[in-house]
């Protein structure tokens, strides 16, 4: 079963920024989770315990999704908000950009590739 774009685990409440930053924090976890979760799975004890290899890999592009969707849902203005309201720590201001970042370029490469599949040629 292949993630779908829809899929996804970042479901704030509401559009309040606070229900989006609760809800970034739980993909976060989730992702640290997974992570985790793919780095046991080499030890022939867990790896029982965890699931397939493709049940693993499914939930981990849920997660990534999710994250992006988070990640992108922010503007430069709701991380000020967050940073001045306490609901992100410097650390966490700092993780949030470094991820906007990356996914910034992710979406460029899909973008890029897309084009060069279409066309045949570099942008």
């Amino acid at each position: 079963m292949e993630a779908k774009e829809q899929d996804s685990i970042y479901r704030p409440k509401d559009d309040e920024l606070v229900s989006r930053i609760n809800a970034y924090h739980t993909v976060m976890k989730e992702k640290r989770n997974i992570e985790l979760s793919l780095d046991l799975f080499k030890d022939k004890e867990w790896a029982e315990r965890l699931g397939s290899t493709q049940e693993l890999e499914q939930a981990h592009k849920v997660i990534s999704t999710s994250l992006e969707k988070a990640i992108m849902s922010f503007s430069d203005s709701d991380l000020k908000k967050a940073s001045e309201q306490k609901l992100l720590d410097d650390t966490q201001l700092h993780e949030m950009r470094i991820n906007q970042a990356k996914a910034k370029l992710g979406t460029l490469r899909q973008s890029q590739d897309s084009y060069e599949k279409k066309h045949g040629k570099s942008i």
